[in-house]
């Protein structure tokens, strides 16, 4: 087994053999895609003039917490979303991901003054998702895991068709695969981690949950009383950009109990 890219970085208080279970997000953890990349397609296919990496930028972060499902309940002031408040309630309304997708280019195309489909543009998405292909040490790693004796399990904000599909697709195997669909709840809610760790069948703590995003998937995992796993891989990683006057600073990233650069190192933290 080739050496990993980067050092394994593990909590002190971390213990492996307390493990029972590790569940995986989905894309960006264990599928490889690029939002902004689909997005900017959707355009070009559709023939829509501007600045498509901007557009682009809206439809990811302005039109999210503008449109989604959070918005009338956890906005704050400012116009962002109550990040504290997602991890405790969640969302009172409920609606599938490809339905958010089609209000934030609703949202975006209008702003623009585009004459977009906006129905074909969440399709897009939803067909781009169905086929993410799986990271080069995904399969490995939940081999090695599962002959250790760990269950696995799968949960993503995704919904149950484009979800299943990639996991079909990419010949993964799971003990339990939850989506934000079948839950009729979205991460980071404590509720659906907890939600989670129910179907596998053991206390939060005996579950390690791997994700890329630091405010979803770690904080709202930790949140619930589990152990999390932050994946960092060196090739997607961009500064951040740099702050305008007036705005606060930014809030220190969370700390994980393990800190990876690839798949391949949650498996060699396990001695699996």
């Amino acid at each position: 087994m080739e050496a990993s890219a980067a050092p394994l970085s593990a909590c002190a208080t971390f213990d492996p053999s307390a493990i029972r279970a590790v569940a995986f997000d989905a894309y960006g953890t264990l599928f490889s895609w690029d939002f902004q990349a689909a997005i900017k397609d959707v355009l070009d296919q559709q023939g829509l003039p501007g600045d498509h990496e901007e557009i682009a930028k809206t439809f990811q972060q302005e039109a999210f917490r503008k449109v989604s499902i959070w918005a009338p309940d956890h906005a704050v002031e400012d116009g962002k979303l109550d990040r504290q408040k997602m991890l405790d309630v969640p969302a009172r309304e409920w609606v599938t991901t490809w339905e958010m997708w089609r209000r934030q280019f609703v949202y975006t195309f209008e702003k623009y003054e585009l004459r977009g489909d906006a129905e074909a543009g969440a399709s897009h998405l939803r067909t781009v998702l169905s086929h993410a292909p799986a990271y080069p040490d995904a399969h490995e790693t939940i081999e090695r895991l599962a002959r250790h004796g760990l269950l696995l399990g799968l949960m993503s904000n995704a919904d149950e068709d484009f979800l299943q599909s990639a996991v079909s697709f990419n010949r993964l195997r799971f003990s339990v695969i939850q989506s934000s669909e079948s839950l009729r709840m979205y991460k980071p809610a404590r509720t659906a981690f907890l939600a989670l760790c129910h179907r596998l069948g053991y206390v939060p703590s005996e579950v390690l949950y791997v994700g890329d995003s630091a405010a979803t998937d770690v904080v709202g995992s930790m949140h619930a009383g589990m152990r999390a796993a932050w994946i960092k891989r060196p090739e997607e990683q961009t500064p951040p950009a740099p702050l305008a006057p007036g705005d606060p600073p930014r809030e220190d990233p969370p700390t994980p109990d393990i800190e990876v650069a690839s798949l391949a190192e949650i498996a060699e933290a396990f001695g699996a």
